[in-house]
């Protein structure tokens, strides 16, 4: 049988590589949040400016308004195509995984296996050296 070590230090590199991945995801994600956050308190923060001023100056913040309000749809699309990664991405770290620990299980049985091997072989020989001994007691 085959050594599995060398395998299984491969799928774990694998794993935390998507990992590693999967966290570049979420942390994109957070900042794409953070900024639609602070765009939308600082269009709130200036639409309560609004209310002491003049009409005029009203006709400077609507298109102000708009421009921020397409941008945050902008930031939303952004989101949602991050989410999807993400969805993907937690998807390959679950096979990944699935197949280290298929591999390791594998491993553990073959070990258990060896080892139930050497003890049989080990008890064999102690029977066999106790058959021999009580044989030459009677002789």
């Amino acid at each position: 049988m085959a050594d599995l070590a060398p395998l299984i230090r491969v799928r774990k590199h694998e794993v935390e590589q998507k990992q590693k991945t999967l966290a570049e995801f979420y942390r994109q994600a957070g900042i794409l949040k953070d900024k639609r956050d602070a765009m939308e308190t600082q269009l709130a923060i200036e639409a309560e400016k609004t209310k002491n001023m003049s009409d005029e100056m009203l006709g400077f913040f609507e298109p102000y308004a708009v421009s921020v309000r397409a941008q945050v749809e902008e930031i939303d699309e952004d989101r949602k195509k991050i989410e999807g990664l993400i969805t993907m991405a937690q998807d390959d770290v679950r096979d990944a995984f699935a197949e280290l620990k298929k591999i390791e299980i594998i491993d553990e049985r073959r070990a258990e296996e060896q080892l139930a091997e050497l003890e049989k072989k080990e008890s064999d020989t102690l029977d066999e050296i106790a058959i021999d001994g009580f044989r030459r007691g009677d002789e």
